[in-house]
């Protein structure tokens, strides 16, 4: 007689921590490889446009590496692209874009603030500020590539393999682990609350494609809030939609109230998940990492 497969979530826990260390050795690898083949053509030939090399290594390095940990936690995790799902869901993805804005734009504020006593702004720089090719290569990589191949990751596959074991955690790490990916300050502070919002949206509304389409549409609304010729049009939307963002998480705020008692568990999924070699030695390493790039930030 078969015997069912055993229930070993230690084992499984521990993958999220090597996938990512995955994801980091092969970002590293990437630049050190293509910084060798951009090279040649930055010292020899003065025609090229530096900045839109780097950015089109940025873009190449974002699709390669994206394809190859998607493969690599399929088969962890046993788990496909097909078994997701894609609902279009117009007004969730609107109300997703609008509380992610809301959000950053209340977190640009306190950075401001903060700037002022020496700490880094936390306002991610997403300016088009070069030429044609660099602009283009930005837009891609931004708007495009980031939001499908995070939300696969992330969203996909991290999100669906923690939320077995009780969603409040799953919402949590999935989005502590993605802010601490970004590696530095500037970037991670708004992503971790970013991803609060998308890992929620995600499992309320059983749809990738929401997330996906609200994360492209709050990076578009970022790159247009920096480079918008209309500068009165851009802050009338984006102020519209700061003000819809807040009216829609109070009015969610009792909904996600019962959402977390209903999560409530005796099981403390953090320190297990933490306890794991691979994802203790992630957040240690990432913390570090932002830590220092910090301090020298600011000497």
């Amino acid at each position: 007689m078969q015997q069912p497969p055993k229930f070993m979530p230690d084992k499984e826990l521990s993958k999220v921590g090597g996938s990512l260390w995955l994801y980091i050795i092969m970002q590293l690898t990437l630049s050190f490889l293509f910084s060798f083949v951009a090279m040649p053509l930055i010292m020899y030939s003065l025609y090229y446009d530096y900045s839109a090399i780097n950015a089109c290594i940025a873009m190449l390095i974002s699709f390669i590496s994206g394809i190859i940990l998607l493969w690599f936690m399929s088969n962890s995790f046993k788990r496909s692209t097909k078994d997701l799902k894609f609902s279009f869901k117009p007004k969730e993805i609107i109300d997703t874009i609008a509380m992610m804005y809301f959000l950053n734009y209340a977190i640009g504020i306190i950075g401001a603030l903060l700037s002022k006593f020496g700490f880094p702004d936390t306002s991610p720089d997403f300016s088009l500020s070069g030429g044609f090719l660099y602009n283009l290569f930005t837009f891609i990589n931004v708007v495009i590539l980031a939001p499908i191949f995070e939300e696969l990751i992330f969203r996909g596959m991290i999100l669906q393999v923690l939320s077995k074991y009780n969603k409040v955690f799953a919402i949590l790490v999935t989005s502590l682990l993605f802010g601490l990916l970004h590696l530095n300050m500037t970037q991670a502070v708004p992503a971790f609350f970013m991803s609060l919002i998308l890992c929620y949206m995600c499992l309320k509304t059983d749809s990738l494609l929401v997330t996906i389409l609200a994360h492209a549409g709050n990076n578009l609304l970022a790159l247009m809030s920096v480079y918008s010729d209309n500068f009165v049009l851009i802050t009338v939307v984006i102020m519209v939609f700061v003000i819809y963002g807040l009216i829609t998480i109070i009015l969610k705020s009792k909904e996600v109230n019962a959402f977390i008692k209903e999560e409530k568990t005796n099981e403390n999924w953090y320190a297990r998940f933490f306890k794991q070699i691979p994802n203790l030695l992630y957040l240690i390493f990432t913390i570090l990492w932002i830590i220092i790039s910090l301090f020298m930030n600011m000497f």
